[in-house]
């Protein structure tokens, strides 16, 4: 590989970074911040969920909330926290879970940033006496035991989260 090589690797990627940036500024489906794969694993969370709801009860929540990332205006309200891990990641670490969320969704990309892994926890009590949980791993989709075990993975809902992106597509 030459510098012109990874010169124009970074060009390509500047390009998508733009676009990407482009659409969180313009769209209400995908939240801002400069994190694009936890921006696009909110997005994904946010189709799985305007499945369920009407997008008016939808909204995210800002930068300086941290316990929240998706809120579900219905009764009772829901908060939803959202854990995004790539295949690009060597450590499969989840950035640190905070308390303040009713359900926490951990979703595993692959390299093409498509889901593979989703998982819902509505097992809040995992934090034990803590006020957040840093350095769990994201369970590898298709091997269980893989991931952290004070995380209850449970059932890899991937599938579900693939029907309701097929029907935000078709609509």
């Amino acid at each position: 590989m030459s510098h012109s090589d990874i010169r124009d690797a970074i060009a390509k990627y500047a390009e998508a970074y733009e676009l990407l940036q482009k659409l969180q500024d313009t769209m209400p489906w995908i939240p801002g911040g400069d994190q694009k794969t936890g921006s696009i694993g909110e997005y994904y969370a946010f189709v799985y969920l305007l499945s369920q709801y009407n997008e008016s009860q939808l909204s995210f929540g800002g930068h300086s909330e941290k316990g929240w990332d998706i809120e579900v205006a219905a009764s009772p309200a829901r908060r939803i926290q959202v854990k995004t891990v790539s295949a690009f990641s060597k450590t499969r670490t989840i950035s640190p879970i905070h308390r303040g969320w009713d359900e926490l969704y951990i979703m595993f990309l692959s390299k093409q940033l498509e889901p593979e892994g989703f998982w819902i926890i509505q097992d809040n009590n995992i934090f034990g006496g803590k006020h957040k949980i840093e350095s769990a791993k994201c369970q590898v989709p298709g091997k269980a035991h893989t991931g952290s075990a004070i995380i209850p993975f449970g059932e890899n809902r991937v599938e579900a989260l693939h029907l309701a992106i097929h029907e935000v597509n078709d609509a």
